[in-house]
């Protein structure tokens, strides 16, 4: 590579302008946080302050910089927006699956229902251990007292 300060021409990983004895790299990155997070006070989450300090505060985190907040708020908006489209895609695939016994309903019926199946398949993507109660619709075996389920 020409111009490269690395003799092997391997890029390293490093970003640009963050080579050996550059301190200008290290300005700008910092520039960049700090426009980053004043940006923060403009924009107003779709998750309230309120709610996101309480969480914070339950715990143990307390900052009185609200632009912390609104990071947090923000972080989890995306959470939770990657949850809710990781559960739509797999809506999306159950359905698509044929049905073997009434293929003239599934033409006719196009609705997407979410069920907890998909939503747990979704939070397990994503390190989330979902565990739902069983309810009459979920087994046969549900509402029934242990000594009589079959295991």
């Amino acid at each position: 590579m020409m111009g490269s300060n690395n003799p092997s021409g391997a890029g390293g990983g490093m970003a640009p302008g963050m080579g050996a004895g550059s301190s200008d790299g290290r300005h700008d990155d910092e520039a960049v946080l700090t426009e980053f997070l004043s940006s923060l006070m403009d924009y107003n989450p779709m998750i309230p302050d309120e709610l996101v300090e309480h969480y914070l505060g339950r715990s143990g985190f307390h900052c009185p910089d609200l632009r912390l907040t609104r990071l947090v708020a923000v972080a989890t908006q995306k959470f939770i927006s990657d949850i809710a489209s990781d559960s739509l895609q797999h809506c999306k695939a159950r359905v698509a699956a044929p049905i073997k016994d009434n293929k003239s309903k599934q033409l006719k019926d196009r609705r997407l229902v979410l069920t907890m199946d998909d939503l747990s398949k979704a939070l397990r993507e994503h390190g989330v251990n979902l565990k739902h109660p069983e309810y009459f619709a979920d087994s046969p075996s549900a509402g029934m007292g242990p000594s009589t389920r079959e295991e």
